[in-house]
């Protein structure tokens, strides 16, 4: 309203003066002073309008000019560019970061497996180990205690349990040819006879012996039962104290009992019952 009327009134100030009575009807100018006074006020109100209808808020309480948004909407749109790049960067770090702990699962499961595997096989090797660690104790004590026994058993026995003889070394009578190359123990028919010796066994008949076993000893002392009814052992090894035959009356004999000779080497014949005293034993 103050523009239009400062508008008419320049309007009025521009007329021509009326045909009549020119001097009567002459005002004095207008100042233009006067017109930019009211003009001013006008186009400042007009200015703050127009600023205050340019001017936006947005929902964020943030004011902003028409010429800003455009760059506020780009730039609202590269942040949402960048979340999106964020989130994306993220899921793959995220993604990779899986596949990696799965891949090390995996091979944790399987270092796990091997150490599994190979305790297993240490355990049972270590089984194996303690039994036949165990095993050579075992045998290794089995032995020592056969050696124990072995030193304890005795190496010499007489060839009878019954002591006492009928006929002893060098002797002469009708019952022999020459002295009397042994002695003899007056056990009864079917006496068990024991080797005096370790060693090795034989057999023969002999006219005068009769049924003859010799046990050959280690050192070759050799000894002779004569006389026999029967054989235990034939041939092979035995242990001294091993019934090896049985008594009897067979050869040149007056009655069932055991003649005894010791041969060392399988020589001549020595005295019996000295050969026995001599290994700690009595015959008598």
């Amino acid at each position: 309203m103050l523009a239009a009327s400062a508008a008419r009134q320049g309007a009025q100030g521009v007329e021509g003066p009326h045909p009549g009575s020119r001097r009567a009807r002459r005002r004095p100018k207008p100042k233009r002073s006067a017109l930019l006074t009211v003009a001013a006020p006008s186009l400042c109100v007009l200015g703050v309008s127009a600023v205050a209808a340019s001017a936006i808020t947005t929902p964020d309480g943030t004011s902003h000019s028409e010429d800003d948004l455009p760059l506020a909407a780009a730039g609202d749109a590269e942040a949402e560019v960048d979340e999106a790049a964020l989130a994306a960067a993220e899921a793959a770090a995220a993604e990779r970061t899986a596949a990696a702990n799965e891949r090390l699962d995996t091979q944790l499961e399987g270092l796990t497996a091997a150490a599994d595997d190979y305790a297993d096989r240490a355990s049972r090797t270590q089984g194996r180990m303690d039994l036949e660690k165990k095993k050579a104790e075992e045998q290794a004590e089995a032995e020592a205690e056969a050696a124990r026994q072995e030193e304890l058993r005795p190496k010499f026995f007489v060839p009878v349990d019954q002591r006492g003889m009928s006929a002893v070394y060098g002797q002469s009578g009708i019952n022999w040819m020459s002295m009397h190359t042994g002695i003899d123990f007056p056990v009864s028919y079917g006496t068990p006879i024991r080797a005096a010796t370790d060693g090795t066994v034989r057999t023969l008949v002999n006219p005068s012996y009769g049924n003859l076993a010799i046990v050959t000893a280690p050192d070759g002392t050799e000894t002779w039962y004569a006389h026999l009814s029967s054989h235990v052992h034939y041939s092979g090894t035995v242990k001294a104290g091993t019934v090896i035959a049985y008594s009897g009356n067979s050869g040149k004999s007056t009655g069932p009992h055991l003649h005894f000779e010791v041969r060392p080497a399988g020589g001549a014949a020595v005295d019996p019952a000295a050969w026995l005293r001599s290994k700690g034993l009595s015959p008598n």
